[in-house]
């Protein structure tokens, strides 16, 4: 008999992006054309600027141990990108670089967490941020979408019925995965008053902030200096900078709180690889422009997308501003099967996969049953051909086309 397992992390649930990539990836080896709409990266190539850093600093030997907690060059860096884009002053010891933006959340949470604390996480949340609460031996306390998805994104209305005094932490995600909006800056500055009454941790996943299409996407302590003390941004350089396989996201906040998460990744990954260092110096060095002309594919492909869908009355989706996602609310057309009832979208995602070969992720892997998640960050026919078949899928359940 085997001695027993982790009660706490056996708790944790799988990825199921990763699970339903894996998956496609499966029927794609027997031979089946499959459209795959469930990937959270950008399909297009790290710059060639990023590329070329990174290879002269691999010839030039920067293959050792770097320093935990990200080298001081590209500390210093960070901390003039937050300075530039955000108006946010740090110093280099209020930073901390990581193996990605997950690791750092990840190392955030047994960082600030003690057993019996609880942490409120809005619906529809990325699917890690709650599994990273209970990791720590806490609680995710989810705060459920309004029925109207078209009202404001996050209010203090919406927070305080489930404000106890076991609450430690608020999770702010703007741009948001999966939502694909990005909270206006007016709501941002409510939500922001709000919370500097409060004495909790402010976690701000700031990673699709290069991705708002509509209208800036401002961070809440820009807006509310007064929550500095308490506020803890998290951003990286998967999304903007398309460099997801480099791993490379960082946190900034009070220099207790960095200190604590060095030393966890002494523990853990140990340190960033110093030729990945040579190549974030890159994008920083480059900057937001680098990517503007993608960012512009990506706000095509958008308009694209939301015209297809269009097409489908039964449908609706939450306002798609930001990232690259949308959020397809399909409960209208899954009521009208049996097969589907009580807003069944995990079982319809399996059956558009496994019949219609396009994978999207079904809304009950981020708290919010009835919607599914598209990724539209992929070439502008791969998205016609994928939403055609969606359309196909959701035609033989009783849907309608306009």
């Amino acid at each position: 008999m085997l001695p027993t397992l982790s009660t706490r992390i056996s708790q944790l649930q799988p990825s199921p992006t990763v699970a339903l990539n894996t998956k496609a990836k499966e029927l794609a080896d027997l031979g089946h054309k499959i459209v795959n709409f469930s990937v959270g990266e950008p399909d297009f190539p790290t710059p060639e600027p990023i590329v070329q850093a990174g290879i002269k600093a691999l010839q030039e030997g920067k293959t050792r141990y770097g320093g935990a907690g990200g080298g001081l060059p590209l500390r210093k860096a960070i901390v003039g990108k937050l300075l530039k884009d955000n108006q946010l002053t740090y110093t280099p010891d209020q930073i901390v670089v990581g193996i990605g933006a997950k690791e750092i959340l990840f190392h955030l949470n047994l960082a600030l967490l003690n057993p019996g604390d609880e942490v409120l996480i809005p619906a529809p949340y990325w699917v890690s941020y709650t599994e990273h609460v209970i990791a720590a031996g806490a609680t995710p306390v989810v705060m459920p979408m309004p029925k109207d998805h078209k009202s404001p994104r996050l209010t203090p209305a919406m927070i305080e019925p489930f404000v106890t005094p076991k609450t430690k932490a608020i999770v702010i995600t703007s741009p948001s995965n999966p939502g694909g909006f990005v909270i206006p800056p007016d709501e941002m500055k409510v939500l922001g008053e709000y919370l500097a009454q409060k004495n909790w941790w402010v976690i701000s996943d700031e990673i699709y902030e290069y991705m708002s299409f509509d209208g800036p996407s401002i961070s809440i302590a820009t807006l509310v200096p007064a929550i500095r003390e308490r506020f803890i941004l998290v951003n990286g350089f998967s999304k903007g900078f398309a460099m997801t396989g480099w791993r490379v996201g960082y946190m900034a906040g009070p220099k207790e709180v960095a200190d604590i998460v060095r030393t966890l990744q002494t523990q853990s990954s140990t340190c960033l690889p110093p030729f990945v260092e040579e190549g974030a110096l890159e994008a920083l060095r480059h900057g937001r422009e680098l990517m503007a002309d993608k960012m512009l594919i990506l706000r095509q492909r958008r308009d694209l997308a939301v015209a297809i869908l269009q097409e489908f009355p039964e449908l609706d989706m939450l306002p798609p501003n930001g990232a690259f996602y949308i959020f397809i609310d399909l409960r209208k057309v899954l009521a009208k099967s049996a097969l589907y009832a009580n807003d069944n979208s995990l079982d319809f995602s399996k059956k558009l996969l496994e019949t219609y070969h396009v994978a999207m992720v079904p809304g009950e892997a981020f708290g919010t049953p009835g919607f599914i998640r598209l990724s539209y960050a992929v070439h502008e026919n791969t998205l016609k051909e994928g939403l055609k078949r969606l359309g196909d899928a959701l035609v033989a359940i009783g849907g309608t086309r306009r």
